[in-house]
C-alpha cells in the first residue's frame, strides 16, 4: 500500500541548535516513546519536536490499552513540524500498522540529506507488544528501512524483520537489514544473556563491537528509546556513525547506571538527566 507523495516541504533555515523530531508512539508514564526522546534530545542540548503515531496506556509494568493515530493526522503533523520548526534529524519509533508506515516513508522520502534513525519498536521492556502486525513489518522492511541511515532493532526485532533463523548471530542480521536496505545497521544488546552488554554495528562495510557493563538496576524502561534519539542527535550534529553510537551507548549505560529506581514498581526509567554528561 502506498499514497501518492506530495511536494518537496519547504524547509526553513538552519537553526542555531539541533532540530530533532520524533515519529512514534506516546508513553502515559513518560519513560519510554515520545516522552523519552524529547528528554534524550533535551540531555543533550538539541531541540525536540514530536509526531504521535499511536497513543498508549502504560506504566512501569506494561501496557493496558494503546490506539493509532490516523494516518492522515499523522501526515498533518509531520508537514506542520517540518514546513515551521524544520529538522536536522529524524527519529522513527513505534509503526503501528502498514498504512501509517507508507505515510511516512511518502513524506520522510523528501529527507534527502536529513539523517534518519529508525528504532523498530514491537514491545516494551517489560514485554508488552506494540504493534507489530506482519503487514507493518513487511511495510518496515520494503518501505522504511532503504530510507534509515541506520536501522537499530534488539536482536528479536531483528530476526523478526530479516526471517532469519533464532541461531542467525547478530553479524548475519545486521548484514541482512542492510541488504534490505538500510545504510547501516546496529543491533542493540545483541547478546542479552551476557555478562556485558553488547551493540552490534554493521556500517556497511566493516563490524564493530561495542561493549560495556551490564547493569542489575532494573532501570532500563526506555533505554532503546533513549538509544535511538541520542543517536539522531549525534548523527546530526555530524559525528561519525561508530562516535556516535559509542557516544549514544555511553549514555544509555549511564542513565541505566543512574536509573530512577523510585519510579514505578516495574521496569523502571532509566534516566538521562541524573548527574552531567559533558557531550
Amino acid at each position: 500500500m502506498s499514497v501518492t507523495p506530495l511536494a518537496p516541504y519547504h524547509f526553513p533555515g538552519k537553526a542555531q541548535r539541533t532540530r530533532c523530531v520524533t515519529i512514534g508512539s506516546s508513553d502515559s508514564s513518560a519513560g519510554a516513546g515520545i516522552q523519552g526522546d524529547l528528554k534524550a534530545f533535551s540531555s543533550v542540548g538539541a531541540y525536540g519536536a514530536s509526531v504521535v503515531v499511536g497513543v498508549t496506556a502504560q506504566n512501569t509494568t506494561g501496557v493496558s490499552a494503546s490506539a493509532a493515530i490516523d494516518p492522515k493526522l499523522v501526515e498533518s503533523q509531520l508537514k506542520a513540524v517540518l514546513d515551521d520548526v524544520g529538522a536536522d534529524g529524524v527519529k522513527v519509533g513505534t509503526s503501528w500498522n502498514a498504512p501509517l508506515v507508507w505515510t511516512l516513508v511518502d513524506r520522510l522520502v523528501w529527507l534527502d540529506d536529513i539523517p534518519v534513525v529508525v528504532d523498530p519498536v514491537m514491545e516494551t521492556a517489560a514485554g508488552s507488544a506494540l504493534g507489530g502486525s506482519e503487514e507493518s513489518v513487511v511495510a518496515i522492511r520494503e518501505g522504511l528501512l532503504p530510507l534509515a541511515w541506520v536501522v537499530t532493532p534488539n536482536v528479536r526485532e531483528a530476526r523478526r524483520i530479516t526471517r532469519l533463523d533464532e541461531d542467525a548471530p547478530p553479524e548475519q542480521l545486521a548484514e541482512e537489514l542492510v541488504q534490505l536496505g538500510a545504510q547501516a545497521a546496529l543491533i542493540t544488546d545483541a547478546f542479552p544473556d551476557d555478562p556485558e552488554v553488547c551493540d552490534w554495528l554493521f556500517d556497511g562495510e566493516k563490524h564493530h563491537e561495542i561493549r560495556g557493563p551490564r547493569a542489575s538496576t532494573r532501570c532500563d524502561h526506555g533505554a532503546g528509546c533513549a538509544h535511538s534519539a541520542l543517536l539522531t542527535v549525534f548523527l546530526a550534529r555530524g559525528v561519525d556513525l561508530v562516535g556516535a553510537a559509542h557516544q549514544a551507548h555511553e549514555a544509555v549505560s549511564l542513565a541505566i547506571q543512574r536509573g530512577a529506581a523510585d519510579i514505578g514498581a516495574g521496569r523502571h526509567p532509566v534516566d538521562l538527566l541524573a548527574g552531567s554528561v559533558d557531550w
